[in-house]
């Protein structure tokens, strides 16, 4: 009998391929051939994370660095600049991805497409092609509440008319939750009702997309019994100096060791002479030191909420930009975190929040209920059988 296959559509940042890897592996043991694309060259990063088998449409070209670092910091400063990345990723680059994306569905030829739900040009070839395709999201955008407003969600309200247009042209209705386009047949969110509450119809609350660490064990001798906190703020967004120098001063008074993942302003970092109990890292095995974190500090990337959750970490969330003012509001809402202003925060302000959420209080108690609730559910599992289920 011929295998079933499946095709993995994902936005090309590892914030977006990341928790896509667990549910394709899951995909693959219930017997599917897993073939993943994207619309930008990430060959090589998907091929170190195990992916097997790649199919890029046609002109594919690597990642702008302008998406990263010092660069991608002025565009998030910006508010008009920032805006329009948001419509080009959801609306005027749509069109032009349309075509390349309908020739790998011809390629591929799948039985079933999970698709990135703010890939809109992925959802609209399947549907042209004739394909089911269901939803993987990689933000919590497709359960936010009605009532809620965001810079992000204003800029997307007025983006839908323009995205309902662009699927009407062709024949199809489209729905959407902010920048996510939702599945008819289901779109898979990765958490529970601990953090986020029940769902709206046609979501399915799958748990968390769980990867196993790539190393296993991280070295903390330098933290000399302390309890460590954890500062990362993603692996695009992490040219955030003035956030560091605040943290260690911070660390510093509360006696805590610090380990911060901050790209390429490592280097610059460790020239200098750091406290004894600080390390300033280029990027970390995040599984494995949130495995041993007291407390994380993060900008709340869906990506890093979730695995902080999973392990029963709570955290101070600082935004920087479009989904991570949703995801504090889930987990302040859940008690299992607070958020501060990193940019503007004095270093009394952070150190009272980070001895709040070191101490044995609510807000680990709060972590501690999400993560037995994620350890209850696999959303590697329950995203596959979504996918298996649409699957023709």
């Amino acid at each position: 009998m011929k295998r079933k296959r499946a095709l993995v559509i994902t936005l090309p940042e590892k914030g977006h391929y990341y928790p896509l890897l667990g549910p394709a592996a899951a995909l693959t043991r219930l017997g599917f051939e897993v073939i993943f694309s994207a619309p930008a060259d990430i060959r090589a990063e998907l091929q170190s994370a195990g992916v097997a088998r790649i199919v890029l449409p046609e002109g594919a070209q690597p990642l702008s660095q302008e998406l990263r670092g010092a660069a991608l910091d002025k565009t998030l400063r910006d508010p008009d600049k920032l805006r329009n990345w948001i419509r080009e990723l959801l609306v005027e680059g749509t069109p032009a991805m349309l075509e390349p994306m309908r020739a790998v569905l011809r390629e591929v030829r799948p039985d079933v497409v999970a698709i990135d739900t703010m890939f809109d040009a992925g959802a609209l070839a399947a549907e042209l092609e004739g394909v089911p395709w269901v939803g993987f999201a990689t933000s919590l955008n497709p359960v936010l509440p009605a009532d809620l407003d965001s810079e992000l969600l204003r800029t997307t309200r007025a983006l839908e008319p323009r995205r309902r247009e662009q699927f009407s042209q062709h024949g199809f209705s489209a729905a959407f939750r902010s920048a996510d386009i939702l599945s008819p047949r289901g779109t898979a969110v990765f958490s529970t009702e601990a953090l986020v509450g029940e769902p709206p119809h046609s979501v399915s609350l799958v748990g968390p997309s769980v990867r196993s660490s790539a190393q296993g064990e991280v070295d903390l001798d330098f933290a000399e019994g302390r309890p460590l906190v954890y500062a990362s703020f993603g692996s695009q967004a992490w040219h955030q100096p003035q956030r560091y120098e605040l943290l260690i001063d911070a660390a510093v008074q509360l006696d805590v060791a610090l380990l911060i993942a901050m790209g390429d302003l490592a280097g610059e970092f460790t020239q200098r002479t750091l406290p004894a109990r600080v390390r300033c890292i280029p990027f970390a095995d995040q599984v494995a030191v949130l495995a041993h974190a007291r407390v994380a500090v993060t900008h709340g990337g869906a990506n890093s909420v979730m695995e902080a959750l999973t392990h029963g970490v709570p955290m101070l969330i600082s935004p920087l930009c479009n989904d991570q003012p949703h995801n504090l509001h889930f987990v302040a809402r859940a008690g299992a975190g607070c958020g501060l202003a990193l940019d503007s925060a004095p270093v009394v302000d952070t150190v009272s929040c980070l001895r709040e959420l070191l101490a044995d209080g609510p807000e680990r108690q709060a972590a501690a209920r999400i993560a037995h609730s994620y350890r209850e559910r696999s959303g590697n599992e329950g995203a596959a059988l979504l996918a298996a289920r649409a699957a023709r």
